[in-house]
């Protein structure tokens, strides 16, 4: 009988799932929005990655790319930073993924330049690639990027979990549905399969454990945040933030960066 893997992906629209409820309902793997282009950051990711995780769910994170805007090589950068700050690129999570929906000029050059700078951030040969099957078959140029190590996900609503239009022996994953209904989310749900076992995805390695969760007296850096703003909202001056924490241009703080906050 042919692997159908149930899985699920989620970005903010699908706020904090009842991760317990999602895996009970019979769904083994998460795929979660991590990036956006350049410097954005999806502000559901840390809580839905940890709570994936906790309920034993294989993970993997994907980046949303604009190539109608920007260079690969610097999403490629930002996407593997919020990799390695969640120890989600290396083998045990599903492989990073490419969603790959905004046209652009000359997207098989841009998609292949993504992969090969992201394989040097992670240090991973395995790369998801998503888009819908009639860009794989038509636009994408998937001749000149393709390899072993690129696993292809394919979106093709209304057919047959397992059987998009577009099925080589690259395709991994299909998303057969847009609107799907899951316990433990509400509103709509991506819903999708995995053809093949998830220890080939993720390297057969254990998932990695849920990060511990930072210390009293620390402050985790949020998407928007600035460092005044921070100040004030704690009743600390930022300029005594910056001295604790070894931060000399107040421009230059991350998403998800661990502040110690002086009381």
């Amino acid at each position: 009988m042919a692997t159908r893997i149930p899985g699920i992906d989620v970005a903010r629209y699908q706020g904090e799932p009842d991760w317990p409820a999602v895996r009970d309902a019979g769904y083994r793997f998460a795929y979660i929005k991590a990036t956006e282009g350049i410097g954005h950051v999806s502000p559901t990711l840390d809580l839905q990655l940890a709570g994936a995780r906790r309920a034993g769910m294989a993970t993997g994170l994907y980046h949303f790319a604009r190539p109608d805007t920007n260079a690969p090589l610097q999403e490629a950068a930002d996407f593997a930073a919020q990799l390695a700050r969640l120890d989600s690129g290396a083998p045990g999570n599903l492989p990073p993924c490419l969603d790959i929906e905004t046209d652009g000029a000359e997207l098989a050059s841009w998609v292949r330049e993504f992969i090969d700078a992201l394989r040097g951030h992670t240090g991973r040969h395995e790369v998801t690639v998503y888009a819908s099957a009639s860009w794989f078959d038509g636009k994408l140029g998937t001749e000149n990027w393709v390899d072993s190590g690129v696993f292809l996900w394919v979106a093709h609503y209304g057919r047959t979990p397992g059987q998009p239009g577009y099925l080589t022996e690259h395709v991994k994953l299909h998303q057969y549905a847009s609107e799907g209904r899951v316990p433990g989310i509400a509103g709509h749900t991506d819903l999708n399969v995995s053809l093949v076992e998830l220890s080939l995805l993720t390297g057969g390695m254990v998932p990695p454990a849920p990060p511990p969760p930072p210390p009293d007296g620390t402050y985790v850096v949020q998407p928007g945040d600035t460092l005044s703003g921070i100040g004030a909202r704690l009743g600390v001056d930022w300029r005594t933030v910056a001295d604790v924490n070894g931060i000399f241009d107040p421009d230059l703080i991350y998403v998800g960066q661990v502040l110690s906050i002086p009381r």
